[in-house]
């Protein structure tokens, strides 16, 4: 007795297919993007280091452009802006700064980083009490970081704020007794009211 041979055809699962390759491909177009805009920043960087601040800031443009979900590239974004903000003073590149370290703080909630650049943005310009606001982000999330306390004091220094001044000097050595600009700082103020 022979049996027949049969064949049985199985259809071949497209739709898993599609969602097989589609997860494949998604995770390494953005690791090619990451990769890119990695790229576009480690240039802006050394055309930074070489003086090229227009070259460098639209290479992070660029970058920022590719991977407008990465906080730190668009702390650096800011941080270019802020660079030639400082020299130009346009209003066009004070609003890209702002905006970028807005990005940066909202795709990076816990990051004091963002907070504590963008208030050295403002007292570069001399407006302390905006920067001390600012500041304060950076403060909040990492109360136990000297710098911060450190640019706190010097900002509330300049602002004629002396014994809140005192008050943060001291907190920065209180975290950190190596911190000499925080002794310096408390010596300065002896004897002022």
């Amino acid at each position: 007795m022979t049996f027949p041979l049969t064949q049985r055809r199985v259809p071949f699962p497209w739709p898993a297919a599609f969602l097989a390759a589609a997860t494949l491909f998604l995770p390494a177009r953005q690791a090619l993007t990451d990769l890119r805009a990695g790229d576009l920043v480690t240039r802006a960087q050394a055309e930074q280091n070489r003086l090229e601040f227009d070259a460098s800031l639209n290479d992070v443009r660029q970058a920022a452009a590719l991977n407008p979900r990465d906080a730190r590239v668009q702390e650096r974004l800011a941080e270019g802006a802020r660079s030639l903000w400082y020299f130009r003073g346009t209003d066009a590149l004070k609003t890209e700064a702002d905006t970028a370290f807005a990005a940066a703080k909202r795709l990076s909630p816990s990051w004091p980083k963002p907070h504590y650049e963008h208030a050295r943005m403002y007292a570069f310009r001399q407006e302390y009490a905006r920067g001390l606001s600012i500041l304060q982000g950076a403060i909040d999330r990492d109360p136990n970081n000297a710098a911060y306390w450190l640019e706190r004091a010097r900002y509330l220094e300049l602002s004629g704020q002396t014994q809140q001044a005192r008050g943060a000097y001291e907190r920065c050595l209180t975290l950190n007794s190596r911190v000499g600009e925080c002794r310096d700082g408390l010596t300065a103020l002896k004897g002022r009211p």
